[in-house]
């Protein structure tokens, strides 16, 4: 007997599963390693720790920590000798 709910299930799930490598950096990549070095970076810290002190989630802060994290990240990439990605802006909060 076919359950229907198991194969969609199947369908829509299998198919996200290997996604996860699309979106993220492999583990030995220089790019990962960047990326988990710049969580280390002291201005990443700083921003991290001044976001605790807020009662709600603030727009500006949010902003100052993934901006931070990016340019640690792109700061490592750049030690390593790793061209870093183009692209534009991003948009500030109001």
């Amino acid at each position: 007997m076919r359950r229907p709910g198991v194969w969609l299930l199947l369908v829509l799930v299998v198919p996200v599963a290997g996604c996860r490598s699309w979106f993220e950096p492999s583990g030995s990549s220089v790019e990962a390693q960047c990326r988990r070095q710049a969580y280390d970076d002291p201005t990443v810290k700083q921003v991290m720790i001044r976001s605790m002190g807020e009662p709600s989630a603030n727009p500006q802060t949010q902003f100052d920590y993934e901006k931070a994290l990016h340019d640690a990240t792109n700061a490592c990439l750049r030690k390593k000798g790793v061209a870093v990605r183009g692209g534009v802006e991003p948009v500030r909060p109001y």
